[in-house]
């Protein structure tokens, strides 16, 4: 990634959705359907399963806003419901597609984050 891109995403002047100079995970073809998965995009944690004793493990829910049916975290992390898969948008850690509808995944964050 060159210098003015890295200038830029610091600056918060990037447009993520308007270019393809971003990170893109797409899973679609790597998560099936049976497997268990933990995805962490900054801070916050996106499980198919219950995390258990999440708290001894210094994990919290996520709180979860919904706007327009948009669901927000930290003000910064979009997570959107497309057919039956979930895309996470943040614009530092660019764009995340997960082969799971949005209602059947946990989010959760750390303790002690602010984000």
């Amino acid at each position: 990634m060159s210098l003015q891109v890295q200038l830029q995403k610091a600056l918060s002047r990037f447009n993520f959705l308007e270019s393809t100079v971003y990170d893109r995970y797409d899973l679609t073809k790597m998560i099936r359907p049976e497997d268990k998965f933990v995805i962490r995009q900054g801070d916050l944690i996106i499980t198919n399963y219950d995390i258990s004793d999440r708290r001894k493990r210094g994990l919290r829910y996520a709180h979860v806003q919904v706007k327009n049916d948009v669901w927000v975290f930290g003000g910064n992390h979009f997570i959107l419901s497309v057919n039956n898969e979930t895309v996470l948008i943040h614009p530092e850690h660019g764009i995340t597609v997960i082969p799971e509808n949005r209602e059947k995944l946990n989010f959760y964050t750390f303790n002690t984050a602010s984000d």
